[in-house]
């Protein structure tokens, strides 16, 4: 009789409130022992094996990442000087304004609803300069990219963020990406300059800013970043065709990550690396576990049930 191999798989599950408020730590249910990265091989010969077979292999935890304030973090007199200037490039060709990101409270949005929530302040009305938004954005990467050997300049790689990038790159059960408000060559920039791009899915994919702009969005940030999550797993869809999701998460530092993540049908996972405190984060109206950081990698893996 032939050898055929069947796979399990027997995660472990984390306890989560069912009240929308996020928990501050989780614990597991069920005493059943994890396995490892792989799924278990038994002896059978039935059909049903190697569909469970087939199954096993194509199941997938899709896991998403916020760039600044959850991956990265801000350092120094020129704290993220490159995309501040590429802001205020746009600003300052587009309609003549000499100004700066910082006129706003923009964490948590993205970067197409800040070149328009800039423009809003200094008088332009909305509908303008979401009509302009395109050419904003070209300049904005027409400046960045030509200087894009200076985007590493007052940043760096938060905590343990390389270790865990590293851990879920490891694992076969795992697909990673950016679902971030940055527009896309900005975000892959950043990582490929801090050192941790090549630790992402291949192809690389995600959500980004200039996958989508809604400027009715500007006060509701977090729509827009919704949309970004749902299309980073469209994307995977794409990339990794066959491939079916048993979770999907994403990371992020602000209240606007963990409603996204809900809005997104994603589960998510706070952080309290960025500027918002945990009652930010679990006072969102979405459910959510909420850690200190990501430097406790086997912590990040408990959360993410994996």
């Amino acid at each position: 009789m032939p050898l055929m191999i069947t796979i399990s798989w027997l995660p472990n599950e984390i306890a989560i409130s069912s009240k929308f408020r996020g928990l501050s730590s989780c614990s597991p249910r069920t005493t059943v022992p994890k396995l490892g990265r792989r799924c278990q091989p038994v002896r059978s010969s039935s059909s049903q094996s190697r569909r469970e077979l087939l199954l096993c292999e194509s199941m997938k935890t899709l896991v998403s990442f916020d760039v600044d304030g959850t991956l990265i973090r801000t350092v120094g007199d020129n704290a993220n000087k490159l995309h501040k200037l590429a802001f205020m490039q746009a600003w300052k060709e587009i309609y003549g304004l000499d100004t700066n990101l910082d006129v706003i409270q923009h964490h948590g949005n993205t970067d197409p609803l800040i070149l328009i929530r800039v423009a809003e302040f200094h008088g332009i009305a909305k509908s303008d300069a979401a009509a302009k938004l395109k050419e904003m954005e070209d300049v904005m990467l027409k400046y960045y990219m030509a200087n894009a050997d200076k985007a590493g300049v007052g940043l760096e790689c938060l905590p343990g963020v390389k270790q865990l990038l590293q851990e879920l790159k490891d694992r076969e059960d795992v697909l990673t990406c950016l679902v971030t408000g940055n527009l896309q060559p900005i975000g892959w920039a950043k990582m490929e300059a801090l050192g941790i791009k090549h630790l992402f899915s291949e192809p690389y994919f995600g959500g980004f800013g200039s996958d989508y702009c809604n400027p009715d969005n500007s006060d509701q940030s977090w729509k827009d970043r919704a949309e970004l999550v749902k299309i980073a797993a469209e994307k995977a869809q794409k990339h990794f065709p066959g491939v079916q999701f048993k979770a999907k998460w994403h990371v992020g530092d602000t209240p606007m990550d963990v409603q996204a993540a809900q809005g997104g049908h994603a589960k998510a996972l706070g952080v309290l690396t960025g500027v918002y405190s945990r009652q930010d984060l679990e006072g969102c109206g979405a459910e959510s576990i909420t850690l200190e950081n990501l430097q406790d990698v086997p912590a990040v893996l408990k959360a993410l049930n994996l």
